[in-house]
């Protein structure tokens, strides 16, 4: 039996003790630890490298920014927002959508049945990303800001920029791009920040949806 390692960041606001049993009792084979913020350690507590973080959200509400670097710096396999506000969610998925950290982040909410919740759950120690719908649909008039891009703002694209903006539309991380071009990832990153710019968009996703839009309008000319 696979022994998963879950650390809970909070002091229980959202995931109570009463979410702590039905974890063990669910999940036996797991072993979980509370730390109560962010910036503590598991101090040794932790043999394994930690399978799952899940972080409340109210430890995030005071820097987001800041407070998902420290996390990233836990080295855990996934990590995942339990949250109640929707607003906050939506908020915190734009953030890692828009940072290109959405790989690494997943979401587990709080208001959902007892089934639901626990089969969330199990996708997140399978290492599995699920963005709930209603965050995409609150998400949605981000994304706005595609239909105002002009032909002539993605012509000035360099041939670079466009081999890296066709990967990224088919949906590769920045480390295959990197691969695929022989490149370090650092100068992936940096190209997106200039295609980005460049677009007047807020993220990847905005950008890979402007090229598959130019490649549908090419075909039917």
């Amino acid at each position: 039996m696979t022994t998963h390692y879950i650390a809970i960041y909070g002091e229980g606001v959202t995931l109570t003790q009463r979410c702590e049993n039905i974890i063990k009792e669910e999940f036996p084979a797991a072993s979980l630890i509370r730390l109560k913020s962010i910036g503590d350690s598991a101090n040794g507590r932790i043999k394994q490298p930690i399978s799952l973080a899940l972080v409340e959200q109210e430890l995030l509400e005071k820097d987001m920014a800041k407070d998902i670097e420290t996390l990233k710096q836990i080295g855990a396999k996934r990590f995942a927002l339990a949250y109640h506000s929707k607003e906050f969610a939506t908020q915190f998925y734009d953030h890692i959508r828009s940072d290109e950290n959405l790989a690494d982040f997943g979401f587990l909410p709080m208001n959902l049945q007892l089934d639901c919740w626990l089969s969330m759950l199990r996708l997140l120690l399978l290492d599995q990303v699920c963005v709930p719908q209603a965050l995409l649909d609150r998400s949605q008039p981000a994304d706005s800001a595609v239909k105002g891009v002009r032909p002539e703002e993605f012509d000035n694209l360099t041939r670079r920029e466009h081999e890296i903006l066709h990967l990224v539309a088919q949906g590769k991380q920045n480390k295959l791009i990197a691969a695929d071009l022989s490149v370090s990832e650092h100068t992936v990153k940096l190209h997106m920040h200039h295609i980005m710019r460049k677009l007047g968009v807020r993220n990847r996703t905005q950008a890979a949806r402007i090229y598959i839009n130019d490649a549908r309008e090419m075909a039917r000319a």
